[in-house]
C-alpha cells in the first residue's frame, strides 16, 4: 500500500467514523475520486477492519455496523515510531490526568506489531533519549482539574490553607511541577497555582463562569500587561537562548538592531516570581526598567551574597 493511498484512507475512516451510511458518489465527490478508484478503497477499508454491507437499488448504498466502535487506522514505519517516541517521553512522567500509565498504553501498543516492527522500534527508542524532571511531589487533584476544565466550570479548592474560588483552564507541567492556569474571579488575574500545594478541589456547576471566548479575551488582556508595571531586559545571545528555552505567556522576545530584549509585565502578586526568574539568566540579562524591579533584583542579590559574609 503506497503512503498516498493509505493517507487517503485514513481520511475515509475519519469520515465515516460517525456515518450510518453512505453512498459510493460520497467518497467520490469527497476525496475527488473516480469510481474505479471508490470501489477499490471500499475493498481496502473492509479489509482494515471496517464492517459494512451494501443495499442495490437506488435507495441503496453502504451501511456501517458496530456504529460507534473505534475503525482501524493505518500508520506508515515513521508514524509509528513517532507514536512510539513519544509515548517513551511521557513516560517520564510519574504522575498525568490518566488513569491509564503511558508503558502501559506502549505495551499494548507493541504487541500489536510484527516482530520485526516490535524489534525496530526498541532499537530507535534506545537511540533516541528525551529527558523531562518527573513530578517531585504527589498530585491528588490532576483528574479532578482536567473534567473541570473540559467541563468549563469553577472550582472550590484549598490553596497553601486559603480557601479559594476559581476557573482553571489550563494544566501545565514544567520543572517537576504540575500547574493549573486559572482565572481568579474576585482578583481578577490569572495565576498559576502548584497542583501539589491543593488540599481540597471540587467542582462547582457556577452560572458566574466565564465562557471560553470571554476567559480568552481575559487571559489575553492580562498577558499583555493590562493592570500591570512593564519590565525590560537587555540579553545576550546565551540570554536569548535561555529565554527561548524557558519563558512565561506574560513575556516576549524582541529583536532591535541586532539586539535581543526581554519585555514583559508583572504585578504585585508575581513581583518576586520575575526577580527570581531574571536571576536564572546570570550575567547573560541586564535589566533597564522599571527601577522597582532592579531595586529588588539587587536586594535579592545582596541577601545571596550575605549568606557568604562572615
Amino acid at each position: 500500500m503506497n503512503l498516498q493511498k493509505s493517507a487517503r484512507l485514513n481520511q475515509e475512516l475519519i469520515y465515516l467514523s460517525d456515518k450510518h451510511s453512505f453512498h459510493l458518489s460520497d467518497l467520490m465527490t469527497t476525496f475527488k475520486i473516480s469510481k474505479r478508484t471508490a470501489l477499490r478503497d471500499i475493498e481496502s477499508l473492509e479489509q482494515l477492519g471496517l464492517a459494512l454491507y451494501s443495499t442495490p437499488g437506488p435507495a441503496g448504498g453502504y451501511h456501517l455496523i458496530q456504529e460507534g466502535l473505534l475503525t482501524k487506522v493505518y500508520f506508515n514505519p515513521d508514524e509509528i515510531h513517532a507514536i512510539f517516541f513519544a509515548l517513551k517521553a511521557m513516560s517520564m512522567m510519574s504522575e498525568t490526568p490518566f488513569n491509564e500509565p503511558f508503558k502501559q498504553i506502549r505495551a499494548k501498543l507493541l504487541m500489536n506489531l510484527a516482530s520485526n516492527r516490535q524489534a525496530g522500534v526498541r532499537r530507535l527508542e534506545d537511540a533516541v533519549a528525551y529527558y523531562t524532571v518527573p513530578a517531585v511531589k504527589h498530585n491528588p487533584y490532576l483528574r479532578n482539574l482536567l473534567t473541570i476544565i473540559s467541563h468549563n466550570h469553577l472550582a472550590s479548592v484549598t490553596f497553601n490553607g486559603q480557601a479559594l474560588t476559581i476557573q482553571p483552564y489550563q494544566l501545565l507541567y514544567r520543572d517537576g511541577y504540575w500547574l493549573v492556569a486559572s482565572w481568579d474571579p474576585t482578583s481578577q488575574t490569572c495565576w498559576n497555582y502548584r497542583c501539589d500545594c491543593l488540599t481540597s478541589c471540587q467542582e462547582l456547576a457556577s452560572p458566574l463562569a466565564l465562557t471560553k471566548q470571554e476567559l480568552q479575551a481575559k487571559i489575553k488582556l492580562f498577558n499583555h500587561g493590562e493592570g500591570g508595571v512593564k519590565f525590560k531586559a537587555l540579553l545576550t545571545e546565551h540570554g536569548r537562548d535561555h529565554f527561548l528555552r524557558s519563558n512565561y505567556t506574560s513575556m516576549r522576545l524582541e529583536e532591535n538592531a541586532g539586539r535581543y530584549y526581554l519585555t514583559g509585565y508583572y504585578n504585585e502578586r508575581t513581583f518576586d516570581y520575575v526577580v527570581d526568574y531574571l536571576l536564572t539568566f546570570s550575567n547573560h540579562a541586564k535589566l533597564i526598567e522599571p527601577q522597582s524591579l532592579i531595586d529588588g533584583y539587587l536586594k535579592k542579590l545582596r541577601t545571596l551574597l550575605n549568606q557568604y559574609a562572615d
